[in-house]
């Protein structure tokens, strides 16, 4: 689990109100109901999620909890990591599957299947791994690490295809998502588990670990703010650039994350026109 050290002194209601935690979906219930979990769990507003999984599929979804919420659309659509169970209707030989698979590495068009809620147009994908763990029978059980947007339950169609063979997608799990591994999640169970203690018997220590700050979470660029440039946030002012430093620093269209002195996130930014944005504000 991460460690959460230099955000030690933060008391417990504000470091849940400004952090992310990792949650090991489990099947059944949608990501937004697993949000709403663990918002009852730790009593607070509001909590989100990026990264949606369907209701049948397990592994990592990300929660953003409380002021968290406000930047989600600063979360990077980055790669993810499935291990799936495909499912054909007869056998075929290991090495026809291999054949079959090397036509889905690398770059691949996709359209979105009838469940996806976006729009079905042909779309170009990369798949940067596909790895057959195992055979059993009619079920092959496999390892895909691709780009964000990639549909799994289209990849065992389109495999089907190839083979001559209707297959479907029998079970899949993300263990991997925005740069986050499966050893970092943590049940529902847990998080209740870890909220008792805090709560009940003061020990905040599991919590805090598995309870990451947004700060560490959202992986910009930082800019550390004086507290003459904070009071100037506060009033919706943005520093520029040769308040922060040197320009060579940033690149046009980057994201920042504006942090106060003691290394509290103030809110996002963005590099434009030789200067600074302010793309939202956190409360402080």
């Amino acid at each position: 689990m991460p460690s959460s050290q230099p955000f030690a002194g933060r008391v417990l209601k504000d470091y849940l109100n400004r952090g992310v935690v990792l949650i090991d979906k489990p099947c059944g219930p949608s990501s937004h109901e697993v949000a709403a979990f663990a918002r009852n769990i730790l009593g607070l507003p509001k909590t989100g999620h990026t990264g949606t999984l369907d209701q049948d599929v397990s592994g990592v979804l990300v929660i953003l909890l409380g002021e968290a919420c406000k930047l989600v659309s600063f979360f990077p659509d980055s790669d993810k990591k499935y291990v799936c169970i495909m499912h054909l209707e007869k056998e075929v030989s290991r090495q026809d599957l291999e054949k079959a698979f090397d036509n889905f590495r690398g770059k691949i068009y996709q359209t979105p299947p009838l469940e996806a809620a976006v729009a079905r147009r042909l779309r170009i994908r990369e798949i940067y791994s596909l790895k057959i763990l195992e055979v059993a029978g009619r079920d092959v059980l496999f390892e895909c690490d691709c780009e964000a947007g990639t549909y799994i339950r289209k990849l065992c169609f389109d495999a089907g295809e190839v083979l001559g063979v209707p297959a479907e997608m029998k079970e899949l799990r993300r263990t991997k998502a925005m740069g986050f591994d499966e050893a970092d999640a943590i049940t529902l169970q847990d998080l209740a588990d870890y909220y008792w203690l805090a709560t009940e018997k003061k020990d905040e220590s599991r919590l805090r670990k598995a309870v990451m700050p947004i700060e560490r979470a959202l992986a910009l660029k930082p800019v550390e703010l004086s507290a003459p440039l904070v009071s100037k946030l506060k009033n919706g002012l943005a520093p520029s650039l040769n308040e922060v430093g040197p320009k060579e620093k940033f690149s046009e269209g980057e994201f920042v994350k504006f942090l106060d002195s003691q290394g509290n996130m103030l809110g996002i930014g963005s590099v434009t026109g030789g200067g600074l944005k302010i793309e939202r504000l956190l409360s402080f």
